[in-house]
């Protein structure tokens, strides 16, 4: 396991257990430190826990037992007051983009300074303070989506507005991003072209980002630290360039077995 001196440490999640009340244990055991502006991908077949790791880092789900902090916060232990500031400074890029789509681009980007500015009027672009709407647009423009901010979010493709979700991210000024499969809708073309926007933009501003994919060769192609789980546990840690492509392939294995003998009963 790679361990980050604790000076530039701002995740660390120790014997980390999930039990759902279904009797699911989800993750077992879990250890991962990532220090500030590093950059790690989470991979692992369907139910290996990646996601219940990344949301137990913001307590969007309350684990069984162990410990997370993050940023210098206890995650395990901490109230209302405390995750919701945690929050703020952790940006999230969703699979299902979660835009407003009735809302146009412009207001969609601003409601990322809700966090903090939670003033009514940045509820929409027509309200909002110039602060905001410039900033909103200076976001926009890095995305390379400054020309549509008028739009409806549905008016766009589906890279776009996943563009769009990574200049929301930004207005929000975080300190780490986590991203779980944000090109898994994506035809290929615009998956590679929403992951160099997402390597670029974190880069640029030191964010610390994990990111959980499926594509093993956008895993192979983006990733230099790479974190796979195995039934609930860290089954690698290392660096990419050390790992072998049968390696990868190996963490979908049981996947695959386990969907041809589904579909054959």
């Amino acid at each position: 396991m790679i361990q980050p001196p604790a000076e530039q440490r701002v995740i660390r999640v120790s014997g980390l257990v999930k039990d759902f009340p279904n009797g699911t244990r989800a993750l077992s055991g879990v250890d991962l430190d990532v220090s500030a502006g590093e950059t790690v991908v989470l991979l692992g077949a369907n139910g290996s826990g990646k996601s219940t790791l990344q949301k137990c880092l913001t307590k969007l789900i309350s684990p069984t037992a162990g410990s997370v902090e993050v940023l210098g916060t206890e995650v395990t232990t901490a109230g209302k007051r405390e995750i919701t500031a945690l929050r703020r400074d952790v940006g999230v890029v969703f699979q299902k983009i979660n835009l407003v789509r009735e809302l146009s681009v412009l207001t969609n980007v601003i409601h990322g300074s809700l966090g903090r500015a939670r003033s009514p009027r940045n509820w929409f672009a027509s309200t909002a303070r110039s602060e905001q709407r410039e900033q909103a647009m200076e976001a926009l423009e890095r995305v390379g989506l400054s020309a549509v901010a008028q739009r409806r979010a549905e008016q766009l493709s589906g890279g776009q507005q996943q563009r769009v979700a990574i200049a929301r991210m930004l207005m929000q000024r975080p300190q780490i991003v986590l991203a779980d499969e944000p090109v898994a809708a994506l035809d290929p073309r615009a998956g590679r072209a929403v992951m160099d926007l997402l390597w670029e933009v974190t880069e640029e501003q030191g964010l610390t980002l994990i990111c959980t994919l499926h594509q093993l060769e956008l895993a192979r192609a983006y990733g230099h630290r790479v974190v796979a789980l195995r039934n609930g546990q860290v089954e690698m840690d290392t660096v990419m360039s050390q790992v072998a492509d049968e390696q990868l392939e190996g963490l979908y294995t049981e996947e695959a077995e386990h969907e041809d003998y589904a579909a054959a009963h």
